[in-house]
């Protein structure tokens, strides 16, 4: 928001009208006490700059039992005034609600206070495409990438009704997977899944008003309903609901937004702070920035200003998310990923995202790719290794590789499921597949798929969930016999 500054009609009108009551109502010596008071407070607050000191002197007139009302009305704005330009926006806003809501009779003082309150929002527009699809790098303030993200947008029907779906798909301390459905012409929320690694799944339905909410916890078995005062927007709709506001420089709105994870309500202030050339993957761009306050705590993201409306970078705390690459995927097709330095592709869904793990990929180096199912049903991995790695360059005997492979898994898993287990052939590639026992009760259920090529051996492992094995089996299966080698 811009730093506040009171026009001379509120110091002209406004302040004198309060001076003047003021005067009239109180003994002569209360008055000239207070009104020299807020007379300084004003000063330390445009003449000095002085906003700790003049928030100060607000609150010690405000701690007067005899206050007037147009004193006091006066006295509240100016403080909520302070507070803006300090950028507490939450506490500034209770004090300008109330200065509204206790001081009806004060016109000057409440209209100015309605101006500055955050504008009832509405989304109307739709700046995204179906089948968008966007990659984040998450970077500390070192320059160190920690964790990748790519989210995906796109039409979708269910029970009849048109919905925008968006998937987000996170390797970032763990693996997480956030998905959220929302209506095509009132941008209410209809469902959200939040999968986390080692938590489960976390989903939620809500009523067609938005003013409810019934959320399944799988970890717990349990389910709780939720009710809202006034219409509540997931917390995964955050970014959609930014893309959407109105582009004007201190514009700022409250919006409820629930965290499904926590069963949190919470009203959070997003304000349009400026206008900002950034060097981005688009090139030089003019972006708006959007300051998100959750009672306190602060984060920024900033967004072209024009009709795609796109997040170049968000910083929340000193962790960075920064733009990468913006594509246009058909959802329901399948993908192919090259790895043009050891020479092989594999065919996938293209809801999948393919991430390399690691920064520096090079040819007589082992590269492993994430295979980034949008969900978590499961967790998939391909190592591709150098021949020479694992032999004193005599080469690898198959009987000896699919040997080392198996022994692998078995080390780390325990008991194999030895009638599961066979040998593989695709193309020019030789070995074997192997999955760990289902008897032994785990949530996720290992396997490695391991071929041996000329130059190269393919590891593929995977992890999935018990409950998707029927499924997301057949989907790897189809994965590894698509390999190709150049």
């Amino acid at each position: 928001m811009k730093p506040i500054t009171l026009t001379k009609t509120i110091i002209g009108s406004a302040a004198l009208a309060g001076f003047l009551t003021f005067a009239s109502a109180q003994d002569g010596s209360s008055s000239l006490k207070l009104s020299d008071a807020l007379e300084n407070a004003v000063y330390l607050q445009e003449g000095e700059a002085d906003l700790d000191a003049a928030a100060k002197a607000y609150e010690n007139i405000l701690a007067e039992t005899d206050l007037i009302d147009s004193l006091a009305a006066e006295t509240r704005f100016r403080l909520a005034s302070v507070y803006l330009e300090q950028e507490k926006d939450a506490l500034a806003f209770k004090i300008l609600g109330d200065l509204v809501a206790n001081y009806p009779d004060q016109a000057p003082w409440v209209a100015e206070a309605q101006a500055l309150l955050p504008k009832e929002f509405v989304p109307e527009i739709t700046p995204w495409k179906d089948g968008e699809r966007t990659w984040y790098d998450w970077v500390l303030p070192t320059g160190n990438v920690i964790g990748y993200s790519f989210s995906t947008i796109f039409n979708y029907e269910w029970e009849g009704e048109m919905l925008w779906r968006k998937e987000a798909r996170y390797l970032m301390n763990g693996h997480r997977a956030c998905v959220i459905e929302f209506d095509k012409d009132t941008f209410e929320t209809k469902y959200s899944l939040m999968s986390l690694q080692g938590m489960g799944q976390v989903r939620a339905w809500y009523e067609d008003d938005a003013h409810a909410a019934t959320v399944a916890y799988s970890k717990s078995n349990s389910e709780k309903n939720f009710n809202f005062q006034h219409r509540a927007y997931d917390n995964e709709q955050a970014y959609e609901l930014m893309r959407q506001l109105p582009v004007e420089v201190g514009y700022s709105t409250k919006i409820l937004i629930f965290v499904t994870f926590s069963g949190m309500p919470v009203e959070v202030n997003f304000t349009v702070t400026g206008l900002e050339t950034l060097d981005t993957i688009l090139g030089e761009v003019e972006c708006y920035k959007v300051r998100i306050d959750i009672h306190g705590q602060e984060q920024f993201c900033y967004l072209t200003n024009d009709e795609d409306r796109m997040m170049v970078k968000m910083v929340a705390g000193g962790l960075e998310g920064i733009l990468k690459k913006v594509e246009t995927i058909d959802y329901d097709s399948t993908a192919s990923y090259e790895n043009e330095l050891h020479g092989y592709s594999i065919q996938l869904p293209a809801s999948w995202g393919v991430v390399p793990q690691g920064e520096e990929l090079k040819a007589d180096k082992k590269i492993r790719v994430w295979l980034a199912e949008p969900t978590v049903r499961g967790i998939y991995a391909l190592s591709s290794i150098p021949n020479a790695d694992w032999s004193d360059g005599s080469g690898i005997e198959l009987e000896d590789f699919i040997a080392m492979a198996k022994k692998k898994l078995s080390d780390a898993e325990g008991e194999l499921d030895a009638e599961w287990e066979r040998e593989l052939q695709i193309g020019n590639l030789r070995g074997a597949a192997f999955r760990a026992s289902l008897d032994s009760g785990k949530e996720d259920v290992p396997y490695v798929y391991a071929l041996l090529g000329p130059d190269y051996h393919y590891l593929l492992e995977a992890k999935i969930p018990s409950d998707d094995i029927e499924e997301m089996e057949s989907q790897l299966e189809r994965i590894v016999t698509s390999i190709s080698v150049q």
